[in-house]
């Protein structure tokens, strides 16, 4: 069992975070202030190589509190968030990833888990972890536009993100039941929605393909 003084779980406070007014089809970035917020939208791509810089606490501490500023439903703001920087434990996590991938066939960087060295999130320092109350399936809105903010947020400070689907199976199975009491989660009430992965890019992704004839406007 881990001792949680190895760990960050961080219970958040507040900042207010940014909202889009401007409408574009094609990602251009601006070097005019007023459009700061915009250019960081059009920007953003997902890391999935990161240096092993671990990200500085009053970084963290800004980002969970922009992350809190997502809008929830009724205010409900339905989600528990843990922030795991400690090693020992990020390796248990892809342990029992990749005794879980074994023999499976996954898709997207799953599908390389049988490779050596493979990390299910990419060897980032930091695995930010959402989960939610069972009952709720209607959490589950609110925990994207809590991923949404953090992301962004982010890369406005000069940091990587890439959202972890393929890890939340392991979270909330059962069987590891001990993992999510270790990160002071209660497996009877709790389950885990999405993780984030978290550090200093190592990379510069392109930008990829947006289908911009999926957006119609209904005059």
């Amino acid at each position: 069992m881990y001792r949680m003084k190895k760990m960050f779980v961080l219970f958040l406070s507040a900042l207010p975070f940014f909202a889009c007014t401007e409408k574009r089809e094609e990602a251009k970035t601006t070097a005019d202030p007023k459009d700061a917020v915009i250019e960081n939208l059009l920007t953003r791509r997902s890391i999935r190589k990161y240096t092993a810089n671990q990200v500085e606490r009053g970084k963290i501490d800004t980002l969970m509190k922009c992350a809190i500023y997502a809008p929830s439903a009724l205010n409900k703001q339905p989600w528990e968030v843990r922030v795991i920087r400690n090693k020992e434990l990020l390796t248990d996590i892809n342990n029992r990833f990749l005794a879980f991938a074994k023999g499976k066939k996954l898709s997207g960087s799953a599908s390389r888990a049988g490779e050596p060295g493979f990390s299910v999130f990419h060897s980032a320092p930091t695995l930010i972890v959402m989960a939610k109350d069972k009952n709720n399936t209607g959490a589950l809105l609110d925990i994207g536009l809590l991923s949404e903010n953090v992301m962004l947020a982010a890369h406005a400070l000069g940091l990587g993100t890439c959202p972890i689907g393929s890890v939340v199976p392991i979270f909330n199975d059962p069987a590891n039941a001990d993992l999510l009491k270790t990160i002071n989660l209660d497996p009877a009430i709790h389950d885990v929605a999405i993780a984030i992965a978290l550090g200093y890019p190592d990379e510069t992704p392109p930008v990829k393909e947006r289908f911009a004839e999926r957006v119609k406007i209904i005059e």
